[in-house]
């Protein structure tokens, strides 16, 4: 898991404003600093059902490596804000320009896992969004070393993996089912 680049992370306060510090990627994971990340959920209708686009994480990912994971997510880049992440990521990890992505809701995420022996300490604000794509996969062009390939799959099944806990997937099922909820009322809410 080798970066191009030194990554420097702005710090948030508990609101999502920057302190003002910044610090280096394996850092921030390494002590549990508060930085935020912007999550884009690809969805779209097939015979009626909501599907989502799911990437499946290089192996080479310094954490939750080869894992069925959010459309296209990242860390904000310093001094760049949630929705010019979400725009960024979709265009890096996906090849999708265009489409403006729409904000859901916000989230704080904090977890402590182990990856390749060492200490990885999440702590980040969240903020999730939806574009809705109906192009054929063949649209979606995953960054080589960021993703290893794009699937659409059935929102429902992705939810029943995630409450059994299943290792392939790696996106919060509170996030998920959020999402879904949110997507649901406005589908009912449209007929």
């Amino acid at each position: 898991m080798a970066y191009s680049r030194e990554e420097l992370f702005d710090i948030l306060n508990e609101d999502g404003t920057r302190t003002g510090r910044t610090k280096a990627r394996g850092l921030v994971h390494r002590d549990g600093d508060l930085h935020g990340a912007s999550h884009v959920f690809v969805i779209r209708q097939d015979a009626g059902r909501l599907q989502v686009l799911m990437q499946k994480r290089s192996a080479d990912k310094d954490s939750f490596p080869s894992c069925w994971d959010t459309s296209a997510a990242g860390h904000l880049d310093t001094g760049e804000d949630f929705d010019r992440a979400a725009v960024r990521e979709l265009k890096e990890e996906l090849g999708v320009s265009g489409p403006v992505p729409e904000y859901i809701f916000t989230q704080k995420v904090e977890y402590i896992e182990s990856f390749y022996g060492m200490p990885f300490h999440d702590n980040e604000i969240d903020h999730v969004y939806i574009v809705r794509i109906d192009e054929p996969e063949s649209f979606f062009r995953p960054e080589p070393g960021e993703v290893e390939c794009v699937q659409w799959q059935d929102a429902e099944t992705v939810l029943a993996a995630l409450r059994a806990d299943d290792p392939a997937y790696c996106v919060r099922r509170e996030e998920f089912e959020q999402l879904i909820y949110i997507l649901t009322k406005r589908l009912d809410g449209n007929n």
